[in-house]
């Protein structure tokens, strides 16, 4: 981002500034204080637990994102990609802390709003308001859906819901950290026929298996 018409190009590609011209985006930005910084490869931006200060966007580069379970029996990663926007649900209501922990998988570029600059932006911008609150509506919806899903009967399609519903997008490269009796507790099934089915699951190429993890290369060949 070496020009102010990269930058303004950039925020026209979040959703929250979807449909506000460059001229809009160069009165917000000259009016709102925004922070533009790039981390290093290999660093944590935030971790589970930080408080949620900011709104943070990724406009450059790629995160992993990592979710571990209450009680760390297993754990999740899989990347994000640019231009995206890390948590927003968390800046406001109960839980003001996030939930995730996300880690540079490359050089990134993020930008961050305060929260009272996200307040007045919601105020001053119908726009910036409305994506707002339909990001949030979106995610609101989908998880009052996820419960009423029909459960497949198959093992290994069950499988992939189990990693589905702890996903943030059910697309692209996973990890899944745990141990197969875990698995086997969260199935409700027996070791010997998670082994089996995941062993099913790595002949047809859709899976790679490791001690204690579970690789997956293309997550929506999965689930397909």
């Amino acid at each position: 981002m070496n020009s102010s018409f990269t930058i303004f190009d950039k925020l026209l590609e979040l959703p929250l500034f979807q449909g506000m011209s460059k001229n809009d985006i160069a009165t917000i930005v000259g009016q709102r204080k925004f922070g533009f910084h790039k981390v290093a490869e290999g660093k944590i931006v935030v971790k589970d637990g930080d408080p949620c200060h900011s709104l943070r966007f990724l406009l450059d580069g790629e995160l992993f994102v990592t979710t571990e379970a209450d009680d760390h029996g297993y754990l999740l990663s899989e990347e994000l990609y640019a231009p995206n926007i890390l948590q927003p649900e968390h800046i406001f209501g109960l839980s003001q802390r996030y939930s995730r922990t996300f880690t540079t998988k490359t050089q990134c570029s993020i930008l961050s709003i305060e929260k009272g600059e996200v307040v007045k932006l919601s105020e001053e911008s119908e726009i910036f308001r409305i994506n707002f609150l339909n990001i949030l509506s979106t995610q609101s919806q989908k998880q009052q859906r996820n419960p009423w899903h029909i459960q497949p009967k198959e093992l290994d399609k069950r499988i992939s819901r189990f990693i589905e519903t702890h996903c943030i997008r059910p697309v692209g490269y996973k990890t899944l950290k745990i141990k197969m009796e875990r698995l086997a507790h969260e199935m409700n099934d027996s070791r010997l026929d998670v082994s089996r089915a995941l062993n099913r699951m790595e002949r047809e190429k859709l899976i790679v298996l490791h001690r204690g993890m579970i690789e997956i290369p293309a997550f929506e060949l999965l689930i397909m």
